[in-house]
């Protein structure tokens, strides 16, 4: 093999090598671009509890009263597991207050205090709600003095230790003048035949 050829060979390897370098940069420079851009994407993603604490009731009420009672029993679900703080747990409180009817938050005296030792006692107990179903709503009735109340039942499945219990809980709501559904109390009972 002559010199030049060699030459020739040599300067094409070089050639491939630095192209081949060229290309892995500018992958790297786009892939850190993309991961970039996921890492902040993620980062904004919201917990269960922030999802609950950044509701603004004023913008975004629920429609109907399972949408309601939905609410409810979702952040009873969040404040049961999650980890959070004590400004976290006020917000929290004051979307539960939100969504109650006027009389029935009335009838809460020790309200949120009240809500937070029950809370607290059920986490340390070893209680949590690992799923609940929001199951019929009922028709609507139309009162003599022009209420208008709406009945929904949900199943709320509390957990102690490894054991799980379903319970069936009645929620009555009333709109209100703004004509917005409110919570105005329930009624539970045990689902004996539906165990897990």
């Amino acid at each position: 093999m002559n010199e030049s050829t060699k030459n020739g060979i040599i300067r094409s390897i070089i050639l491939m090598v630095l192209a081949a370098v060229v290309i892995l940069g500018v992958f790297l420079i786009f892939t850190r671009r993309g991961s970039n851009t996921n890492t902040t994407t993620e980062e904004t993603q919201l917990t269960e509890v922030q999802k609950i604490t950044t509701i603004d009731l004023s913008k975004s009420y629920p429609k109907t009263p399972p949408t309601v009672v939905d609410l409810y029993t979702r952040t009873m679900k969040v404040m049961y597991k999650e980890s959070y703080t004590d400004d976290e747990f006020n917000k929290m409180a004051d979307v539960m207050a939100g969504i109650f009817d006027a009389e029935f938050l009335a009838a809460q005296r020790s309200w949120p205090t009240g809500l937070k030792s029950e809370v607290e006692q059920k986490k340390n107990d070893d209680y949590s709600i690992p799923k609940y179903e929001v199951l019929t709503s009922d028709l609507q009735e139309k009162r003599d003095n022009g209420e208008e109340i709406a009945n929904v039942v949900a199943k709320i499945y509390l957990r102690h230790g490894t054991y799980t219990m379903p319970y069936n809980y009645l929620f009555v709501l009333r709109k209100d003048k703004d004509g917005l559904w409110k919570i105005m109390g329930w009624t539970a009972t045990e689902d004996k035949e539906t165990k897990e």
